[in-house]
C-alpha cells in the first residue's frame, strides 16, 4: 500500500497505525515515551535536534516525517484543552518554520 509520504507498508499495518508507515509510527511511539519521562518542552528540542541533524541527510524523508508531525499535532490542537495548546502551538511553529523557512535578508 503507498501512503501519502510514497513510503510502502502491508495494508493491515496501514488501517491499524493511522496510515503511517513503520519508521514514522515508531518515531511518534517514541516521542510520546518522551513526552511521558521528560515533559513537553523537551519533545520540541527534541524534534528540532532531530530533524536538523539526524534526518537531514535524506529529503524526503524529513519531508514525510515533518508531514506526519504537523498532521498530527492539528488535529490535537483541536482535542486538547486550552493548558496543553501552548506545547502543540511550539510543535505546530517550529514544524512550519522548517517547512518553509524564511530568509533574514528579506526583511531589510
Amino acid at each position: 500500500m503507498n501512503l501519502r509520504c510514497g513510503h510502502l507498508t502491508d495494508r493491515s499495518f496501514a488501517k491499524g497505525h493511522n496510515r503511517l508507515c513503520r519508521k514514522c509510527h515508531s518515531n511518534f511511539s517514541f516521542l510520546l515515551d518522551i513526552e511521558e519521562k521528560f515533559g513537553e518542552d523537551v519533545v520540541v528540542e527534541y524534534w528540532y535536534g532531530m530533524i536538523l541533524i539526524r534526518l537531514s541527510d535524506d529529503k524526503q524523508a524529513t519531508q514525510c516525517f515533518i508531514e506526519h508531525l504537523t498532521d498530527f499535532y492539528s488535529k490535537k490542537l483541536s482535542e486538547v484543552s486550552s493548558s496543553k495548546r501552548s506545547y502543540i502551538q511550539k510543535m505546530l511553529y517550529m514544524l512550519n518554520s522548517l517547512k518553509e523557512p524564511f530568509d533574514i535578508k528579506s526583511f531589510v
